[in-house]
């Protein structure tokens, strides 16, 4: 997820949030051409941190410029996001829905074609999320011990599952 944050005067003007990172770079794109740079700033971050500011798109004079180098950079570094349609309200819990496989899809337009069939069928709570890779330790060691200990769970093999224990 991308975030762009907008400023005029030295006060937060405007964040929008972006799921493409291209588009996300046009849109600062975009914002650098209308702006008056004596007044407004803009800049661009992930959760890595700042990708791009209004001054990759100009030049000393303070003009606009194009820079396709970094939009296609950025577009090159885009990480194919899973789409899933899930029924946030099930009685047993959140739940993934899919009539059929696969239950996840790279490609949102196939996505949001089988979301559209699934609420005319179902109705409209159920809704489209990104899954996103846990990455690194979720729980401490104590906090897990605890749980299995609380459930009578007692064959455990943490070795399975050690990048998310920390």
């Amino acid at each position: 997820m991308q975030v762009l944050i907008t400023i005029t005067k030295g006060i937060i003007n405007r964040v929008t949030f972006f799921e493409d990172p291209a588009i996300a770079v046009q849109a600062l794109s975009g914002y650098v051409k209308t702006m008056n740079p004596e007044n407004d700033d803009a800049a661009l971050y992930d959760s890595n941190g700042l990708i791009a500011n209004a001054k990759h798109f100009l030049a000393q004079n303070d003009k606009y410029r194009s820079n396709e180098t970094l939009i296609e950079d950025v577009s090159a570094k885009k990480e194919k996001a899973i789409y899933i349609i899930c029924n946030p309200t099930h009685h047993l819990g959140f739940m993934v829905a899919s009539p059929d496989d696969p239950v996840g899809f790279h490609d949102p337009l196939e996505a949001l074609a089988l979301l559209e069939t699934m609420r005319q069928d179902f109705g409209s709570h159920l809704k489209l999320y990104k899954a996103v890779a846990v990455e690194g330790p979720v729980v401490t060691k104590n906090e897990l011990e605890q749980y299995y200990k609380e459930n009578e769970i007692e064959d455990q093999a943490y070795s399975l599952i050690e990048e998310y224990v920390l």
